[in-house]
């Protein structure tokens, strides 16, 4: 019997190519583990908008007999702590109140940024992240692809990367011109994609792109079936809620900076030599504030 992990897996395989109403199901096991563990299908159901026979399909074609089969390893795995593996909700935020309270508004966001990083740090794995280190080790190239929001958190890792190796490369959104900067993308290469729901269409685009030329996708993304993730070789999940208009983004700069982190540990002496050049011409071309008098 396939175990919580592999489910998953199966899935996202089966996804692309399910019925309407069983894609709606199969969304629902990936993104709420913790409501099938909980809830009766009959609530689940109800919350995930289509009717009970669906599920007891979809059980089916994972290998069970029964809905209450499959729930049983939803349940196993809440009971071991780990059904956040899979992009569990945030609990339910303090919102403001009708009185623009601001206070209230503050400790929102103070829980969900520490719900997030729970749960984010919950579900990472050092071996994942050391083996995505070490494709972007192993690779000619490492292109950085993020468009609209998600840009500027991309010239982040950029920024970093370039510190510790040249091979790091920005698609550039600017004038919506993209083909350039990807004429020699090709197998040798990884691709880096940061993207939460709605994906832009350039962004998915890219991707698409990579994986054709086989290229290495790895994906930062907010759920387990964004188009993103769902054709990436490697995907690193971002819990994203928050009290404000728009998504939070504080786990995926969590994931920037361990990707490079993990990538400066594969690398040789070399790289600190780097780092010190940088520093200093960064000094000698007066980069940083140095005026003590004011």
């Amino acid at each position: 019997m396939k175990d919580f992990l592999q489910i998953n897996d199966s899935l996202r395989e089966m996804h692309p190519d399910l019925p309407r109403a069983l894609k709606v199901v199969a969304a629902y096991l990936l993104e709420h583990p913790g409501d099938v563990a909980t809830l009766s299908m009959r609530q689940v159901a109800t919350n995930a908008g289509v009717s009970l026979p669906n599920f007891s399909r979809l059980a089916k074609m994972l290998g069970y007999e029964t809905y209450g089969e499959l729930r049983e390893i939803y349940r196993k795995q809440v009971q071991l702590h780990d059904a956040s593996y899979y992009h569990l909700r945030a609990e339910t935020l303090h919102k403001p109140n009708r009185m623009n309270d601001s206070a209230a508004f503050l400790a929102a966001m103070q829980e969900s940024v520490i719900e997030n990083t729970q749960q984010l740090f919950s579900q990472l794995d050092s071996d994942y992240l050391e083996e995505i280190a070490q494709v972007l080790t192993k690779c000619r190239r490492v292109y950085l692809v993020g468009m609209q929001a998600s840009h500027s958190f991309m010239m982040h890792l950029n920024f970093l990367g370039g510190m510790a190796s040249d091979k790091f490369q920005l698609i550039r959104s600017e004038g919506g011109v993209f083909a350039d900067d990807i004429t020699d993308l090709g197998a040798e290469d990884a691709v880096v994609v940061l993207s939460q729901q709605p994906s832009a269409h350039a962004t998915i685009q890219l991707a698409q792109l990579s994986k054709a030329r086989d290229a290495t996708v790895i994906a930062i993304s907010d759920s387990p079936i964004s188009p993103l993730a769902l054709l990436a070789d490697f995907t690193v999940l971002t819990p994203n809620q928050s009290p404000m208009f728009f998504e939070s983004y504080v786990s995926a700069t969590i994931i920037i900076e361990a990707i490079i982190g993990f990538f400066t540990l594969e690398q040789t002496a070399d790289v600190v030599a780097r780092i010190e050049r940088i520093e200093a011409d960064r000094i000698q071309l007066g980069e940083y504030w140095t005026n003590k008098e004011t």
